[in-house]
């Protein structure tokens, strides 16, 4: 019996002869080996490709972990050299010096900023106001570089060896890492600020870039606020020596209004003097003829004799008047100060003048506590209010209103003067006080009077160390006010 034979093709060009048995084991073998082996190879090509992913995974977070910590680094490190600049800017934030801010810039304050050295150069002159570190080769090289490129440094904020402009300059330092950059104050470039550094890691870095730029602004804002202060400073001396022109042009005309015044009331006591003696004698004799001592006159003459005897005692009034202003002016008159009751006072000046209250039938009204003591000079104080309560009923019209009033407020008593005359115009309020000034109205143009009685009543107050002060309305009255310190336990 002949068995079956079976003929398989193998590479190289040869060929195998199996028998039935054989080929179905081969069979056999190549089935299992394609259905259990198969499956173990895919999985093994996935667990490859998982790898791989595992692998590009990891490579991505070791990389996102390197730039994490060269980021927290430079953040540290732009942190760091921030907080050198605030430190400098806090040391110099108050010079208003120009060379003494630039003293400031110092070797350690470069180099906490992360510079090795440091040059400013002014724009205009190319002088050195800061040199650390530089050659005097180098040092000239730069100004060099800056007087030839003046036009295009002028639109450049920074200036980077990466720039067309600083390869010559790059080249002849030998410098591989630098900044320049302006220091600008007002509108215009003032100087340049250069840095570099000697030993590169990795170049310059952004920190230090912005930490430059920042101090370059600053330097520009200092040199604004010196420049300001100067300004400042300047006019202030210029205000001193126009103050002090002034204050000297002004002492001498005082000294001249001194040296005029002082003559004035020479003249006026002099002639005062002079006045009173005749006057006395004129005011005697006219008394005497008007009560017709040396017989009866005929009432013509006796008439005119009363006019004369008036404007006598008007003139002894006011030279009077004249010769305490210019015994006050003179500090020769006497102030005897002493508690003294105000009410008493007031009421026996009314009494003086009644007849002239009554004559023109003005309603009168005190309103004074039963007694009130101050300290004053009685004599002078009683001139004072006779003033006021004269002027007052000169001003107001028959059967106007004329009240005298004393209040008290703390220590002090405030006397008052109150009439419902014509009123005093604002703009003569100011001036009420001052020798011969009469307001101008209708009254003042008709009564004839010094304008001398005001002004010895302020006088008299400020003798006292008190206040004097007046308050008026136009057609509806005019009061007086002054005060005085109360007698307290009198």
């Amino acid at each position: 019996m002949i068995k079956s034979l079976t003929f398989i093709n193998l590479p190289w060009g040869l060929t195998i002869i199996l028998s039935g048995i054989l080929c179905g084991f081969l069979f056999y073998i190549y089935y299992y080996l394609h259905h259990k082996i198969y499956p173990l190879k895919k999985d093994l090509n996935n667990l490859e490709r998982e790898l791989k992913e595992l692998d590009h995974q990891a490579k991505l977070i070791i990389q996102s972990d390197i730039e994490s910590k060269l980021y927290r680094e430079a953040v540290e490190d732009k942190l760091k050299k921030l907080s050198f600049l605030k430190n400098f800017i806090n040391n110099s934030l108050n010079i208003l010096d120009r060379d003494e801010l630039f003293q400031q810039i110092s070797e350690k304050v470069i180099r906490d900023m992360g510079f090795e050295k440091a040059l400013i150069v002014l724009f205009g002159t190319l002088e050195e106001k800061v040199n650390i570190n530089f050659s005097k080769n180098e040092s000239d090289v730069i100004k060099h570089f800056i007087e030839r490129n003046r036009e295009n440094l002028l639109s450049l904020p920074l200036v980077s060896p990466e720039l067309e402009i600083a390869k010559e300059l790059k080249k002849n330092l030998n410098f591989e890492e630098f900044l320049l950059g302006p220091i600008v104050s007002g509108t215009h470039i003032y100087a340049f600020l250069f840095v570099s550094k000697c030993i590169i890691e990795g170049g310059m870095s952004e920190a230090e870039k912005e930490v430059f730029s920042i101090l370059c602004m600053y330097l520009g804002q200092c040199l604004d606020n010196i420049k300001s202060f100067e300004a400042l400073y300047q006019a202030g001396e210029e205000l001193e020596n126009k103050i002090k022109e002034k204050t000297f042009e002004l002492t001498k005309t005082l000294k001249e209004i001194e040296k005029i015044s002082k003559m004035k009331s020479d003249f006026i006591s002099s002639v005062s003097h002079e006045l009173r003696t005749p006057l006395t004698s004129i005011k005697g004799f006219s008394s005497l003829l008007v009560a017709e001592k040396f017989g009866k006159l005929p009432p013509q003459a006796k008439e005119r004799l009363k006019k004369i005897d008036d404007n006598v005692n008007k003139l002894v009034d006011m030279v009077n008047t004249l010769l305490d202003i210019s015994r006050i002016e003179s500090r020769r008159i006497e102030v005897k100060i002493a508690p003294y009751d105000i009410t008493k006072l007031v009421k026996d000046t009314v009494d003086f003048l009644l007849p002239q209250i009554e004559n023109k039938n003005i309603n009168l009204t005190i309103d004074t506590p039963s007694s009130l003591y101050v300290y004053m000079d009685k004599n002078l104080i009683e001139r004072v209010l006779i003033n006021l309560v004269n002027n007052a009923i000169k001003f107001t019209p028959p059967r106007g209103e004329i009240t005298v009033r004393c209040t008290k407020s703390n220590s002090k008593v405030t006397v008052s003067v109150k009439d419902t005359g014509c009123g005093i115009p604002k703009d003569d309020l100011e001036k009420i006080f001052q020798e011969f000034y009469r307001a101008d109205n209708p009254i003042n143009r008709e009564v004839r009077g010094t304008g001398l009685g005001l002004s010895l009543v302020k006088r008299i107050i400020e003798l006292h160390k008190e206040k004097i002060w007046v308050e008026s309305e136009v057609g509806k009255g005019t009061t007086f006010h002054f005060t005085l310190t109360e007698a307290k336990n009198v």
